[in-house]
């Protein structure tokens, strides 16, 4: 039964290095016995080489006429994902701020309007329209800012495990 791998995985990538050198030259590569490095090429087991195992690895394949070093590859692709949503998360929070600055300018415009005298009914209404919407806005700008905290949503990157 073929075991399926999920994409991007070292598992994956350890499998690549097997098919191609063998699995008794992985085992020889990182010196450990083959059972423990099949293992390392079943994503629903757990277990990885250490990073000495890893280079070792991607350097037989090469080696033996590898093209390319699956366990790196596999490491840079991981990371690209990583980075891409740490991207979207900022700028995410970019877009927030303009939405909360855009917003609470038009409310002090109006808020400015509504100060002077003789303003209508309909300035003073729109005046307290504009800052309502300008405060729906801070409690997702707020939520967005708290997740960069440490241990929380973008704040992960810093420790490597971002969402």
């Amino acid at each position: 039964m073929t075991k399926i791998r999920d994409p991007l995985t070292f598992s994956l990538a350890i499998k690549i290095v097997a098919e191609g050198i063998g699995w008794n030259l992985v085992a020889d590569a990182t010196h450990r016995a083959e059972r423990t490095v099949r293992l390392w090429s079943e994503s629903d087991k757990n277990g990885t080489p250490t990073l000495d195992q890893a280079i070792a690895l991607d350097r037989a394949f090469l080696a033996a006429g590898g093209g390319y070093a699956p366990i790196l590859e596999s490491y840079v692709r991981q990371l690209d994902v990583s980075l891409l949503e740490l991207i979207a998360c900022r700028a995410a929070l970019a877009d927030d701020v303009a939405n909360v600055s855009r917003e609470i300018g038009e409310a002090i415009s109006f808020c400015i309007m509504a100060a002077q005298p003789g303003a209508s009914p309909a300035v003073i209404q729109r005046a307290i329209v504009e800052t309502e919407e300008a405060d729906a806005l801070l409690p997702r700008l707020l939520g967005r800012l708290k997740s960069f905290m440490p241990g929380n949503g973008a704040a992960r990157e810093t420790m490597g495990n971002h969402r």
